[in-house]
């Protein structure tokens, strides 16, 4: 009877500290890249160079794995999906854990076929901001500014916190280290 209930507590652990995913894929699949692929992250802003998107995605991991297992999760499903770029974290929360939704893209120098979205970076968005913003915020003429997820309801703003609070009080955005005001 011990073995049977040793058994049960290490299942139970081991769901616990799972990793879960969920792909959409945007435009015609891609040839899947190898295991371990070379991919490279952007977490709050966009690639500096042309991309075309492949997939939106989202990673979901206990807290027990932390933050990481998600990023690794979204690295490996990138490679089996044929993209090389991650970007555009937005992160959440659940009781047990976390979640963090990201989109897949792949670098492009060619015109892309017929079909497939492709976007050119934003104009240096983060101007302005040194160090760059923490996930969750981006920057916004010199100044680290919070990013709901999921945005706020008319009436409210998006507080340094993070969360969707009445706009008639006065939030200060929070600010970058190294700018003046």
């Amino acid at each position: 009877m011990r073995a049977g209930v040793g058994g049960v507590v290490v299942a139970a652990l081991l769901a616990g500290a799972c990793v879960t995913s969920e792909i959409s894929p945007i435009g015609a699949r891609r040839p899947a890249r190898a295991e371990g692929c070379a991919v490279d992250i952007f977490p709050s802003t966009t690639p500096p160079y042309p991309f075309a998107e492949v997939a939106s995605a989202s990673a979901s991991c206990h807290n027990r794995s932390g933050r990481n297992a998600c990023i690794e999760e979204l690295r490996k499903e990138a490679c089996a999906w044929g993209a090389d770029t991650i970007f555009g974290f937005q992160d959440g929360r659940f009781a047990e854990g976390m979640t963090i939704a990201a989109t897949f893209a792949v670098r492009t120098e060619a015109t892309p076929p017929a079909g497939v979205k492709t976007k050119r970076p934003a104009a240096a968005e983060d101007d302005g901001c040194n160090p760059i913003c923490s996930p969750g915020f981006a920057c916004k003429a010199g100044q680290c500014m919070p990013q709901c997820n999921p945005p706020c309801e008319a009436g409210e703003a998006c507080s340094r916190k993070r969360v969707c609070e009445p706009a008639d009080g006065k939030l200060e955005p929070a600010k970058a280290s190294g700018t003046s005001q």
